[in-house]
Protein backbone atom coordinates (compact mmCIF):
# COMPACT_ATOMS: atom_id res chain seq x y z
CA UNK A 1 0.00 0.00 0.00
CA UNK A 2 1.45 3.25 -0.82
CA UNK A 3 0.84 7.06 0.33
CA UNK A 4 -0.91 9.05 -1.87
CA UNK A 5 1.41 12.10 -2.24
CA UNK A 6 0.00 15.53 -1.76
CA UNK A 7 0.98 16.56 -5.58
CA UNK A 8 -1.63 13.96 -6.59
CA UNK A 9 -4.53 15.78 -4.51
CA UNK A 10 -3.21 19.37 -5.98
CA UNK A 11 -3.78 17.78 -9.37
CA UNK A 12 -7.14 16.83 -8.99
CA UNK A 13 -7.21 20.59 -7.44
CA UNK A 14 -5.85 22.53 -10.21
CA UNK A 15 -8.01 20.01 -12.64
CA UNK A 16 -10.97 20.39 -11.84
CA UNK A 17 -10.90 23.43 -9.82
CA UNK A 18 -11.55 22.85 -6.23
CA UNK A 19 -9.82 24.98 -3.12
CA UNK A 20 -9.31 22.25 -1.19
CA UNK A 21 -8.92 18.32 -1.66
CA UNK A 22 -9.27 15.52 1.11
CA UNK A 23 -7.96 11.90 -0.27
CA UNK A 24 -9.36 9.36 2.13
CA UNK A 25 -8.22 5.85 0.86
CA UNK A 26 -8.83 2.10 2.13
CA UNK A 27 -7.10 -0.65 1.62
CA UNK A 28 -9.73 -3.25 3.33
CA UNK A 29 -7.43 -5.16 6.37
CA UNK A 30 -4.44 -3.28 5.02
CA UNK A 31 -5.25 0.25 6.53
CA UNK A 32 -6.36 3.79 5.61
CA UNK A 33 -4.30 7.06 4.12
CA UNK A 34 -6.18 10.59 3.92
CA UNK A 35 -4.07 13.02 2.35
CA UNK A 36 -5.66 16.83 1.78
CA UNK A 37 -3.92 19.67 -0.34
CA UNK A 38 -5.60 23.76 0.01
CA UNK A 39 -4.70 26.17 -2.71
CA UNK A 40 -3.03 28.18 -0.23
CA UNK A 41 -2.55 28.76 3.18
CA UNK A 42 -5.86 28.93 4.59
CA UNK A 43 -7.73 26.50 2.16
CA UNK A 44 -4.42 24.28 3.30
CA UNK A 45 -5.28 24.55 7.40
CA UNK A 46 -9.15 24.35 6.57
CA UNK A 47 -8.36 20.98 4.92
CA UNK A 48 -5.81 19.64 7.01
CA UNK A 49 -8.57 20.48 10.14
CA UNK A 50 -11.27 18.13 8.00
CA UNK A 51 -8.66 15.68 7.30
CA UNK A 52 -7.99 15.38 11.13
CA UNK A 53 -11.73 15.33 11.55
CA UNK A 54 -12.40 12.32 9.53
CA UNK A 55 -8.66 10.74 11.28
CA UNK A 56 -9.46 10.83 14.12
CA UNK A 57 -13.41 11.33 14.80
CA UNK A 58 -15.21 9.41 11.90
CA UNK A 59 -12.30 6.68 10.94
CA UNK A 60 -11.49 6.48 14.49
CA UNK A 61 -7.17 6.83 14.61
CA UNK A 62 -5.60 6.98 17.56
CA UNK A 63 -3.10 10.05 17.62
CA UNK A 64 0.22 9.03 18.88
CA UNK A 65 0.40 10.41 22.52
CA UNK A 66 -3.01 9.35 23.13
CA UNK A 67 -2.09 5.57 23.21
CA UNK A 68 -3.26 5.46 26.94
Amino acid sequence: MKRIPIAAAEEISKKYGYDQVIIVARAVGAGEHVTTYGKDTINCAVAARVGNFLKYKIMGWVKENDKT
